[in-house]
């Protein structure tokens, strides 16, 4: 038999076991237990899938290049293409027509409070597309017109030269990355079809048709264009800023830089490009009697989709 001390405690427990089984009491039932709210509270802490190398946490990751193809100019990026140089050649272009980072680098100065908090003058931005777009006319059929994946490339030929035109896929629409015209013929270099190839022998061509141009577009519109094909750090090395040039929104001086693009190209009429290796490009300018000047170009990625600028050039 059960000792008569033994007896009342384990009536008891009995009782309080039951007790706790019932609905809504301690921790039985359906309430939620103490460490419920915490598991929630680590479950929503959990990291999300890793972005890879590259990208910043949280943002949406740059959209693949993928292998070119022709455009089509009656349609889609093409018809958009054709539309932007009408409306430059008309004086309508429009500065929400650019992406982000080429409106900030035409349009400057940025004087006004406003101008100067989004970093660039849209006012700005629309004079350079006027000024330039003033011998834009004559239009003839693009010797070029590809697109990778959410970039296009376009070139072709005017009245008063020739023009390269870059496009990328900005927040749904088409805009443009880049518009350069020069008086001196500028092919990309033949070889690999692949897009960056593609992109990188568009750019070199581009970015030194604009260097040697004489009158296709006006001094410091063309000064404006060739510091947007350039890295920040070589900006800063051929053409160091002042201390004014810096509240107007440069990271160079224009006056500084265009003396040093009449010491590259002077008397430059024609541009050849060929690979040189290891990225690299042999850049063979082509002046008055057939004298030649040779340099070898080294490209890095710029910051938007599919750009490439213009890292060191170096003398042969």
């Amino acid at each position: 038999m059960m000792p008569e001390m033994v007896r009342p405690v384990a009536a008891f427990l009995l009782t309080l076991g039951l007790f706790l089984a019932l609905p809504g009491c301690g921790g039985g039932g359906n309430s939620p237990k103490p460490d419920d709210k915490k598991g929630d509270k680590k479950d929503d802490q959990k990291p999300g899938p890793n972005p890879g190398p590259g990208t910043n946490p949280g943002t949406t990751p740059e959209p693949t290049v993928k292998a070119p193809v022709n455009v089509d100019t009656k349609s889609g990026v093409g018809k958009d293409a054709i539309d932007f140089l009408s409306a430059v050649g008309a004086g309508t272009a429009k500065a929400d027509q650019l992406s982000a980072g080429f409106v900030k680098a035409i349009g400057l100065p940025a004087e006004l409070p406003s101008d100067k908090e989004r970093g660039y003058s849209a006012a700005a931005a629309e004079a350079w597309l006027k000024q330039v777009g003033a011998k834009l006319t004559g239009v003839g059929p693009m010797a070029q017109s590809a697109q990778a994946g959410d970039v296009a490339v376009f070139r072709g030929v005017f009245t008063g030269g020739n023009y390269a035109l870059r496009m990328l896929k900005e927040g749904g629409a088409w805009k443009v990355d880049w518009l350069s015209m020069s008086s001196a013929p500028s092919n990309p270099p033949a070889g690999d079809a692949g897009a960056d190839a593609m992109l990188q022998g568009f750019a070199v061509a581009a970015i030194f048709g604009a260097i040697c141009d004489h009158d296709a577009m006006p001094n410091k519109d063309r000064v404006a264009v060739v510091a947007a094909g350039l890295t920040p750090a070589l900006r800063k090395e051929w053409a160091e800023p002042f201390d004014s040039d810096k509240p107007q929104g440069y990271d160079y001086n224009p006056g500084k830089l265009g003396l040093k693009l009449t010491q590259i190209a002077s008397g430059a009429d024609a541009v050849s490009t060929a690979p040189a290796g290891g990225g690299a490009f042999r850049v063979t300018l082509t002046k008055a009697g057939g004298v030649t000047a040779v340099y070898v170009v080294k490209l890095a990625k710029g910051t938007s989709l599919g750009q490439w600028l213009v890292e060191s050039v170096t003398p042969q």
